[in-house]
């Protein structure tokens, strides 16, 4: 995630483009202060709420612990009535207004959840210019607004219990698409350098063994009849070829896998299947001769493509296996 830290004295320009597109809610603040109703508060709320899932940052002032930068707290001021608040700008310009101070530019949304779990009362937007008191019981309004439905990629540690199953990775992959935004396509990417998913496959005989399972069938039929195949074991002398099948999107061709055997339905059910490591299936789709455009997954539930340029971005990447032991 983003974290861009200045000087104290000296106030830097972020050039941080999280921060573009929080004048919605500026603009929904002002509003509100040309009439203060409930509908224009709800109006505020709901810009930060589209803020939150376009990967909106704030500009936050922050205490920075002198023997480890990787240390701070976000500062907070205090109102006549005694009440504590955490401090937000919506812009470089906002910040600008008041006193130097070290800041970050952070995500709305975990700004958000840290906020609720502080002691503080909530936040104050734009303090030294048209401020917005934003409390708690707002910023839990702000969360409660979406329901059951989920807009960011959860940032639970990664470990081999999460990603058992394949369900952890439909979620990632259902809420992308739902929400495409920077933040929950890298979250996704390091979900995908971990998984294990399935592969449809095709199992392709040598023309030696074929021929012979074709007589020993044949005379068989024609001695005992067709129920005599039943149970019948039949051995190979070769190796038999697992094939995967390859799918066709008007000139292009992608390489399909699934989060679980359930998942490729009444599809699967002319193909074995081969559970492999995502990169693997990289690794597959990368060298197969219809030279793939990238890799479909879930194709006929909730596809999502990873284009080939991707590959090596995911294959790049570090485990991010989790262990707490």
């Amino acid at each position: 995630m983003s974290r861009k830290i200045t000087e104290d004295t000296e106030r830097k320009a972020f050039q941080d483009s999280f921060l573009e597109g929080n004048e919605s809610i500026e603009a929904a603040i002002d509003k509100f202060y040309s009439d203060r109703n409930k509908d224009n508060l709800e109006a505020v709320l709901e810009a930060i709420r589209q803020r939150m899932h376009a990967d909106g940052h704030f500009i936050f002032p922050v205490l920075v612990d002198e023997n480890d930068e990787s240390r701070f707290a976000f500062r907070s001021v205090s109102s006549k009535d005694g009440k504590h608040w955490n401090v937000a700008f919506t812009s470089q310009a906002e910040y600008e207004k008041g006193e130097p101070s070290r800041v970050l530019s952070y995500f709305i949304d975990g700004m958000l959840k840290s906020c609720l779990d502080s002691e503080t009362d909530g936040l104050i937007i734009n303090p030294w210019g048209q401020s917005f008191v934003l409390r708690k019981e707002d910023i839990d309004r702000i969360f409660r607004a979406d329901g059951d439905v989920e807009y960011t990629v959860p940032g639970d540690p990664i470990t081999t219990e999460l990603l058992e199953g394949g369900t952890f990775l439909k979620r990632a992959i259902s809420i992308c698409n739902r929400n495409r935004t920077q933040l929950n396509l890298f979250k996704l990417a390091r979900i995908l350098r971990d998984s294990w998913v399935w592969i449809p496959c095709s199992m392709i005989m040598s023309d030696a063994d074929y021929k012979a399972w074709e007589k020993i069938i044949m005379e068989t039929l024609e001695k005992d009849g067709p129920d005599s195949l039943v149970g019948r074991e039949l051995s190979n002398r070769d190796n038999i070829r697992m094939v995967p099948d390859i799918l066709k999107n008007g000139d292009a061709f992608y390489f399909p896998v699934f989060t679980s055997e359930e998942e490729m339905g009444e599809y699967g059910d002319n193909f074995s299947r081969l559970e492999k490591h995502f990169l693997e299936a990289v690794n597959l789709a990368r060298n197969n001769e219809k030279n793939v455009a990238g890799i479909v997954i879930n194709a006929f539930t909730e596809p999502f493509v990873v284009p080939r340029e991707l590959f090596d971005t995911i294959a790049g990447m570090d485990s991010g296996i989790f262990s707490d032991k």
